[in-house]
């Protein structure tokens, strides 16, 4: 993995990506930290083309987008132009809200509506993936939600969070492999214990996922970009990203 391919996914700074002078002011930041590609998401409202040129200003790559399900579904085409706007390959349904993943027949439509939505991406030259959470490692007759996904369709593309992976009893290096040729997206996301005994998200290197295998099994699988997420931060959640930075560039680079 190279610097180049690590990412910060702005739902981290979303508290401060509200307007267009927010959205600036954080490019500015976060490629000062030396983060040279973002993912977005949960940004306020602002044209593709102003979005892209204040990320070119700042000498930034959109490398991917979060979008909601329902779009993706029903309006795929407007999805399609809005990733062409932004020169952005990538994209995937951070929540898939309104969706039964708790039933065989929940899954199975859900399976095939998304897989009809995706392969119109992949025919136009992108990819729409799915992110995960923990809910899909329940199993369904003996097997988990998100290997049914993954055997019954064949143009969604996969999104690994590494911290829900861990949280839903999964393994991340095992689903980076699992998913080979099919996740160019994962989302690094570390794993921790607090002094309560709470399990919650900490910046990269303090927690304990061994991200090192991780990232190696992930390139193996030919993933292409390596995105720090942080749900939530103890303080500035632009110091957590600096500090999951630092690690990676210091620890996890070639």
């Amino acid at each position: 993995m190279k610097i180049s391919q690590v990412a910060a996914q702005l739902y981290t700074l979303r508290d401060y990506t509200k307007t267009p002078a927010d959205i600036a002011t954080t490019f500015e930041k976060v490629r000062a930290i030396g983060y040279e590609a973002v993912q977005c998401s949960a940004l306020g409202p602002i044209e593709d083309a102003a979005l892209l040129q204040l990320a070119k200003d700042n000498g930034l790559k959109i490398i991917a987008t979060h979008e909601g399900l329902a779009p993706v579904l029903e309006t795929p085409e407007k999805i399609i132009e809005h990733l062409q706007n932004l020169e952005c390959q990538h994209s995937a349904v951070g929540f898939p809200s309104g969706v039964d993943l708790g039933s065989a027949e929940g899954v199975a439509d859900f399976c095939r509506k998304f897989d009809v939505a995706a392969k119109k991406f992949i025919d136009a030259g992108l990819t729409m993936g799915h992110h995960n959470h923990h809910h899909e490692f329940r199993k369904i007759n003996g097997k988990a939600v998100l290997d049914i996904i993954l055997e019954t369709t064949q143009y969604v593309t996969f999104e690994i969070d590494t911290y829900w992976v861990q949280y839903g009893g999964a393994n991340p290096e095992s689903w980076a492999r699992k998913t080979a040729g099919r996740a160019p997206l994962i989302h690094l996301k570390d794993y921790g214990v607090d002094s309560e005994n709470k399990v919650g998200y900490v910046e990269i290197g303090n927690g304990n996922l061994e991200f090192s295998s991780i990232i190696k099994a992930a390139e193996a699988s030919g993933t292409e970009w390596f995105i720090v997420e942080q749900d939530t931060t103890p303080g500035d959640p632009f110091d957590s990203l600096k500090i999951s930075f630092d690690y990676i560039k210091a620890n996890l680079v070639d």
